[in-house]
């Protein structure tokens, strides 16, 4: 199936080709994420909660103010998220030895590994599926999904008018 450029597609089917295109989207992660969310939902995590534990794997020692700030939250709602995430043994606090007035927070092993078995999990059952393709329908994917990548980067430092405007390789 070849792209077609914005150009080459009225509008009433772009629109429609862009509603199939979300229905099936969130029908296909409601099919391939479940044992992800199980394994999320085993921990009795908020979806912010979860978020905290992503940001600190990616930014270990973060401050409260950029954690909220990330997870666009208030710093007292901050606070909350993360004392339920201490009391769980999943993330710790710890002053900042040039300013005691900072604090950085940081993953446990418990946290770490509860993190490591979800993606484990859901990799096992995404490689499982994907398996299930024919090598140049995987190839395709790729590309595809190299495709919503890319526009979903561009839309996020705010150049959405040029993503995806023009077809190319």
């Amino acid at each position: 199936m070849e792209t077609l450029a914005k150009e080459q597609l009225p509008d009433s089917d772009e629109d429609e080709t862009i509603e199939q295109t979300i229905r099936l989207y969130g029908r296909t992660l409601a099919l391939v994420d479940p044992s992800r969310l199980e394994a999320w939902v085993g921990l009795g995590l908020t979806m912010t909660q979860l978020g905290v534990l992503f940001l600190l794997r990616q930014e270990a020692g973060a401050p409260a103010g950029l954690l909220a700030e990330r997870l666009r939250v208030t710093p007292s709602t901050l606070t909350r998220i993360v004392d339920r995430l201490v009391r769980l043994n999943l993330v710790r606090r710890q002053e900042d030895s040039g300013d005691r007035r900072l604090v950085r927070h940081y993953l446990t092993p418990e946290g770490a590994q509860s993190l490591e078995e979800m993606a484990r999990t859901g990799r096992a059952y995404l490689t499982a599926i994907l398996r299930q393709l024919p090598r140049e329908k995987l190839e395709r994917l790729l590309e595809a999904l190299a495709d919503l990548t890319q526009a979903a980067e561009a839309a996020e430092k705010g150049t959405w008018a040029s993503a995806g405007r023009e077809s190319g390789p």
